[in-house]
């Protein structure tokens, strides 16, 4: 007991000094300290542990202090063997200390510049599931991202033009061991389709050219479905405007490591208003539902059903009850 009372009282009389001392290794650490030449490090560091599939590089970095410790990139480039290349003007890191305890990855991830916006990704600790699986809380926000960089991530074979806004949270365990429950809230504003022609179960199609000043959708996936709540298509004013509502299975696998989906059944209810405009250069592609069509004052209404037990299959339309 002695020599804890001894310590203490050194600690007491030696407080200007013991300042002086962490104030100067904090400088040190994040002022003086020569980041940038760690950018070699890095890089092979993410390279072996992504066994070569993953390369990282970047001009500067710097620690951050406020609002939280963290880890600042500058002009990022990261390229995959599995995706198209990305870059970001700045890439920010903040671990959770408490997860650095647990050893658990939580914490969040900034990026500014990525696919032309901006996205934050957070993750911490979540509720378990029914069946006592532990689950992560995952939190997405982009904001004013391009979609044309989106389709080529995706891979997707049709040219889509526009700006997208993501908030997303959800419940996950990593492993996929039980499916994950997510909410989403997703607006895309101008969004363009030029003539473009998609494969489909029913042979080649040809999309016509499709200007709208927006699109919203906000969903959930639960239990392998995607629940389509309310789907908003254009305003008024533009070509073609309407709602729909349904649902599709999305199952996510985790094959050895690699995740990917497996997209199910599908049923959708779909109310659609075209102008004349659009209905003249749209022929083809109207004539499949052209039996659920009203005339209307501008054009016509379209108020149909679409499913399908899978996407490789033609769908099936029926009236609107």
């Amino acid at each position: 007991m002695e020599y804890i009372i001894k310590f203490f009282k050194s600690l007491k009389e030696n407080k200007g000094r013991l300042f002086v001392m962490v104030l100067s290794a904090i400088i040190f650490l994040f002022v003086l300290f020569p980041f940038d030449d760690l950018s070699d490090l890095i890089s092979s560091q993410v390279a072996k542990l992504s066994n070569n599939s993953v390369y990282v590089t970047f001009d500067r970095l710097k620690m951050s202090l406020v609002p939280q410790p963290g880890v600042e990139m500058e002009q990022v480039y990261i390229e995959s063997i599995s995706t198209p290349a990305l870059t970001a003007k700045e890439l920010t890191i903040t671990p959770s200390i408490p997860g650095l305890i647990q050893q658990k990855p939580y914490g969040s991830v900034s990026a500014k510049g990525l696919l032309k916006g901006d996205v934050q990704v957070s993750m911490g600790k979540g509720s378990r599931s029914d069946n006592g699986v532990e689950r992560q809380r995952i939190e997405v926000s982009a904001k004013k991202v391009a979609l044309n960089d989106v389709r080529e991530l995706a891979n997707l074979p049709i040219l889509l033009k526009g700006q997208l806004n993501l908030e997303t949270t959800a419940l996950a365990d990593l492993t996929f061991q039980e499916q994950p429950d997510v909410e989403v809230n997703l607006t895309i504003n101008q969004f363009e389709l030029p003539p473009s022609n998609v494969n489909t179960p029913m042979g080649p199609l040809t999309l016509p050219e499709l200007k709208l000043s927006a699109v919203e959708l906000k969903g959930r996936l639960a239990a392998g479905r995607f629940v389509i709540e309310s789907g908003t298509i254009g305003k008024p004013g533009d070509e073609l405007q309407g709602t729909v509502k349904g649902d599709i299975g999305i199952m996510i696998v985790n094959r050895g490591g690699r995740f990917g989906q497996q997209i199910g059944a599908y049923n959708f209810e779909i109310d659609l208003r075209a102008k004349k405009s659009f209905q003249d250069k749209a022929t083809l592609f109207l004539t499949f539902i052209d039996g659920y069509k009203t005339p209307t004052s501008e054009g016509a209404q379209y108020k149909f059903k679409l499913s399908a037990a899978n996407p490789m299959m033609p769908p099936s339309f029926g009236a609107v009850r």
